[in-house]
């Protein structure tokens, strides 16, 4: 050691106490920057090289929702504003294949290195769960680190209704402790669109459990504890040859041994490894086939405008948003919710587009699953077509060859914005749920410039009072609506002049009956066929000066969690229809840009040239 280093240390030992505490921090924290700097240098080496090798990855600042705490992402730990996530870009999407990706991610793993694991009935749709034994968790880590060190697979510590509370990324090196401690553990891929919006991302991970033996459960220090938060509630000797799950499962948290027969369930068309009291459809599911059904017209098609007007200059008596032209013009919102359909109900068996002698030029009607319907095909008087009234052609819907006894109705301009499965809508006896809304009919007759769904509520309310001694105060959800064909029958029969009438009814008109919503809905509800259900729904009127600013909201993600939206057209401004239409496509386009299975090849959006614009 030199005189001058010998000199310093002595002199530091004369400083006070306090001061050599201060002087040996400072060096500490010194140097935690410097290692800290350091790694965040190899992970920028390593994203770098990441990125430039696929050109299918990116880097994103995903929406704050203030549910995470990033680890290892570049942008050190905890809460941080600006964080970079590692994406990789889709041409398509759907839930359904988004959740089985990362369930395929998991289960390579596990094959690959030979580690035993089964499929967990999870309490979640939007993900699976595989169980794996706790023995087994340090060589499963093993495994997805070398299968997946050089991408932008992410590990996370599941919390609170699913949300993630820690993450990492396998391409920024080690995971932190807070995750691989766990005993879950989520892995996902994020998703993003063309344009870099985030379609899919810890939501649909693969959530990996630790199950553990009974016996050791019982032995450790913090048994009781363990035990208390068990759903499933046995003897403690009944539980020593049993597998115990780290948290709760549709089906049983306690798994014995004399249950751990093995079985298969398919998942996207793979057999996977569970056990029998996993394997078998659960009474809640419904096993019932459900179609959809459209109804959709082009108000701008010279034929079918002419003939509208030609109609319409014979009546005088039509109020003036009966025949307005907002209510024909087509946004090409049929294509959007049927891409809407296909990326968040893998449900629906078929579907039936019903029109009056036309099809969407863009619309592949050879395409399996998909059915256009003339109105000469469902009227049972054809002799009053044509009718330009929705509320006409919904009392003839029920009519429709082959459809499932329990459907879906839709108007072109309600969108799935999230997964949904057949119980949404139906109980699996059933028993439809019915989407009420918190909007009221009002009381008195049907005044004529009122809105037409005022109309339809109080003249089914009359219906009502006389049919079952009860009043109906609230109008229906702009939502996909849940029909049962038996209460179509039923409504034929018991109200068919009204029926009759309102199919004879070219415009819309005060008298007539809502057959599909209002109508359907309350029956249901007073005869036994439905209940009142719970639908997360968000409505724009396109035509009002604030629809941009709503849907600039939600295309940030501003307005919460919904599972339906509506767009419509109520009463737009001709002067306005143009740069409304290229309002709505924009959002549109945004929000569900993967072509379904049922458009045409090479089709662009509007039609040649679109000069789709970002007026939204």
């Amino acid at each position: 050691m030199s005189m001058t280093a010998r000199a310093k240390r002595i002199a530091e030992r004369l400083l006070p106490p306090s001061t050599r505490a201060r002087r040996e921090e400072e060096r500490r924290a010194a140097a935690a920057r410097d290692a800290e700097e350091r790694r965040l240098a190899r992970i920028a080496a390593r994203r770098a090289a990441l990125l430039a090798g696929d050109p299918r990855l990116r880097a994103f600042t995903p929406p704050r929702d203030g549910t995470a705490t990033a680890q290892d992402t570049g942008q050190g730990t905890g809460r941080s504003e600006g964080i970079r996530l590692l994406g990789r870009v889709v041409e398509r999407f759907t839930a359904a294949e988004a959740s089985a990706r990362n369930l395929d991610l998991v289960t390579e793993a596990l094959r690959g290195a030979g580690i035993d694991h089964f499929m967990v009935p999870g309490r979640s749709p939007l993900r699976y769960v595989v169980g794996v034994h706790r023995s087994d968790k340090k060589a499963f880590l093993t495994a997805m680190r070398e299968l997946h060190a050089d991408s932008a697979v992410y590990a996370a510590r599941p919390g609170p209704q699913g949300r993630v509370t820690d993450y990492c990324a396998y391409a920024d090196g080690a995971l932190s402790d807070a995750v691989k401690s766990g005993l879950t553990i989520r892995f996902a891929e994020q998703l993003l669109s063309p344009r870099g919006d985030l379609f899919a991302g810890f939501e649909y991970g693969c959530d990996v459990e630790f199950w553990r033996d009974g016996s050791s459960v019982l032995k450790s220090a913090r048994a009781t504890d363990a035990l208390e938060r068990l759903r499933v509630k046995v003897p403690a000797d009944a539980m020593a040859d049993a597998l115990l799950a780290p948290r709760p499962n549709r089906i049983a948290d306690v798994l014995p041994a004399t249950e751990r027969v093995p079985a298969t369930l398919t998942v996207q068309n793979r057999e996977l490894p569970t056990y029998r009291p996993f394997s078998h459809r659960r009474a809640e599911e419904v096993a019932f086939p459900v179609d959809v059904v459209y109804t959709w017209v082009d108000g701008s098609d010279p034929v079918h405008a002419d003939k509208r007007a030609r109609y319409r200059g014979q009546r005088s008596d039509l109020a003036s948003h009966a025949a307005n032209a907002s209510r024909y013009t087509d946004h090409e919102e049929l294509r959007y919710s049927l891409r809407s359909l296909q990326m968040y109900a893998p449900f629906v068996r078929n579907i039936y587009v019903v029109t009056d002698s036309q099809v969407p030029y863009w619309l592949d009607a050879g395409e399996p699953g998909i059915t256009v319907v003339d109105h000469r095909d469902i009227f049972t008087d054809p002799g009053v077509l044509p009718v330009f009234s929705s509320r006409a052609i919904e009392t003839q819907l029920h009519h429709i060859e082959g459809l499932s006894e329990r459907y879906l109705y839709l108007n072109d301009d309600v969108f799935f914005a999230g997964p949904v499965g057949a119980e949404h809508f139906f109980h699996a006896n059933g028993i439809a749920l019915l989407p009420f809304s918190s909007h009221q009919i009002g009381v008195g007759p049907p005044i004529p410039e009122e809105v037409a769904p005022n109309w339809a509520g109080k003249n089914a309310r009359e219906l009502f009072l006389d049919s079952f001694g009860a009043t109906i105060t609230h109008k229906v959800r702009h939502a996909p609506f849940p029909q049962i064909r038996e209460v179509h029958r039923e409504l034929e029969e018991r109200y068919r002049e009204d029926v009759e009438r309102t199919a004879a009814s070219r415009f819309r008109h005060p008298d007539d009956i809502a057959m599909a919503t209002t109508l359907h809905q309350y029956y249901a509800l007073l005869s036994g066929y439905g209940v009142r259900g719970e639908y997360r729904t968000r409505y724009v009127d396109i035509g009002t000066d604030t629809a941009a600013d709503r849907l600039a909201a939600l295309a940030a993600g501003a307005e919460g969690d919904y599972d339906f939206l509506c767009l419509n057209d109520f009463d737009t401004p001709p002067e306005r229809q143009e740069a409304v239409s290229r309002m709505v496509r924009d959002f549109l386009e945004r929000r569900f840009p993967f072509p379904s299975r049922f458009e045409k090849e090479g089709e662009p959006v509007g039609g040649p040239d679109p000069e789709i614009s970002v007026a939204a």
